[in-house]
This record gives C-alpha cells, structure tokens and sequence, in this order.
C-alpha cells in the first residue's frame, strides 16, 4: 500500500524539481499537479497524451500496452536466464576444489566490472563480425519498422544480474556449507553432488529468492540504455517521446505490479513448501 502511495506521489515531482530550479517551493501547485494526474488518468481508455515526435495528439491505451508488454518480456526473460546461469554456475562451483572457485570467482567478478555499454557494444559488434566473415546474420542489431529482437537484448541484460545473483549464491552457499547438516550429511557418507543438489539447493534458494529484488531493480536502471541501443519500441522509450506525469505513473505501476505479484505469489510458495524442511 506504502509503495503504491509511493508512486503517486513521485509522479508529481516534476513540479517540485521545477520549482526548486527556480527558489521556490511550489507544494501547492505539486499537490494540485497530483489531484489533476489522478483526474485526468480515469478513465484509461479515453486518456490520451501528446507524442512529442509526431507532434500528435494519441490514446494511452491500447498503445501503451504493447510497449509495456515487449519490455516486460525482455526484462522476466533476462532475470530468467540470469537466475537460471547464476544457479548453475553456483552449483557447479561448489563442486569444485577451494582454489579453482577462487579462481572462477575472479573471472567472473572481473566481468561484473564490465560497463553494460560496453557489453551491448561488444554483443553488436560481435554480431557484425560473424556476418562479414560467414555471410550468416545470427541475430538482428536494431529494431526496424515493427520488428522485434529478443535473444540478443535478452543476453545482454542477463549478463551484469547473472554475476550479481552469482556472487549472493556463491555467498549464500558457502554460509549453508558452514552448517551442521552438512557436516553430518558428509559423516555419512552422502557425495558432494547429493549435498549440494539435494540439500544446501534448496535451503539456500530461499534466500536468493528475496535478496533478488535488488538485482531486478538494477535492471530496470539498464532497460533505458538497452532499449535506446536496440532502438526498442519498450515503455522507456516511449516515455522518453511522450513524458508527462500520467504517462510516468502508468509506466511505473505496470513494472511494480507484476513484480509484486512474482515476489507474493514466491513467498507464498518458499513459506508453504519449504519453512521448516531444512535437513538437519
């Protein structure tokens, strides 16, 4: 509820910002901005904004709805595959010696330093180069007309979450290493791969679970760069030609609900299924 309010009042911040460039504090006119966008918006199918690129007037909806929905695909695509890496990596380090994780965990905490820039960059490049030397177009590099790209965007945006949700496996593993089920696990003779498929996987999944939350966000900070690189029709660009507090306030609320939505319905599923199944 707190963050609903939250986002509400965000969305009449303009004026604030506005006012405090100019030495005043226009609290007055922010609330009458906030009364206007919640008047304004209802009912959703008659609003309409101007696009700033066109110069003409146009509904919000259904419009919008396409934007939102390719960008919401690109995003729960890539926090999939990041997740998905990330746990693979960590399962597959955790069977290794102390010193060859040590060795797999500097690669790829290098990488983490790695600019998101330079990554979609170097993916575009990279795709060019195998062009001109076998002819073969593996993927496309750009949006064009009404076209859609997804594998491309979607590694891109993977790689930096993958390496943060990597290194908060790798962390959370290693505490469930430390615990006394596993000590008695190994006592009896249960193999490497048994302790950590079986049990540390899924004591530890739960806390990568909610510690996540903070890598989906860091994504959202990287779709506007993404989609301007891809030339992406996503809802960050739209809101870059069409900005207006409405416009900001649809855009957040169709990113904060599923979100909600996927970390509820998450919560609910862990607490069920796996609160007090720990082995001990």
């Amino acid at each position: 509820m707190f963050s609903l309010l939250g986002i509400v009042l965000i969305s009449g911040f303009p004026v604030l910002i506005g006012g405090l460039m100019e030495g005043e504090l226009r609290l007055s006119e922010y609330l009458s901005s906030l009364q206007g966008v919640l008047k304004e918006i209802w009912p959703l199918q008659e609003f309409s904004v101007m696009n700033l690129r066109t110069g003409r007037e146009m509904f919000l909806f259904p419009t919008i709805a396409e934007y939102i929905f390719y960008s919401l695909q690109i995003l729960f695509l890539a926090f999939a595959a990041a997740a998905a890496f990330a746990l693979a990596f960590t399962v597959l380090t955790m069977l290794l010696s102390e010193k060859a994780r040590e060795r797999v965990k500097l690669f790829l905490y290098f990488l983490e330093s790695l600019p998101d820039l330079l990554i979609i960059m170097a993916a575009q490049l990279g795709i060019i180069f195998i062009y001109l030397k076998t002819d073969v177009l593996i993927s496309k590099i750009a949006v064009v007309g009404g076209d859609r790209i997804y594998w491309l965007p979607v590694l891109c945006l993977a790689i930096l979450p993958m390496i943060q949700l990597y290194r908060l496996c790798m962390l959370t593993f290693q505490e469930e290493e430390r615990q006394m089920y596993v000590e008695l696990a190994r006592s009896l003779g249960f193999s490497k791969v048994f302790i950590v498929w079986i049990h540390m996987f899924r004591n530890a999944i739960i806390s990568v679970f909610f510690q996540s939350k903070k890598t989906i966000w860091f994504m959202l900070s990287n779709l506007f760069v993404l989609e301007l690189m891809f030339n992406m029709p996503g809802i960050m660009l739209f809101m870059r030609d069409n900005m207006s507090p409405e416009v900001f306030l649809v855009a957040i609320f169709s990113f904060f609900l599923p979100m909600f939505l996927l970390y509820s319905v998450g919560e609910w599923f862990f607490l069920r299924h796996f609160r007090g199944k720990e082995v001990a």
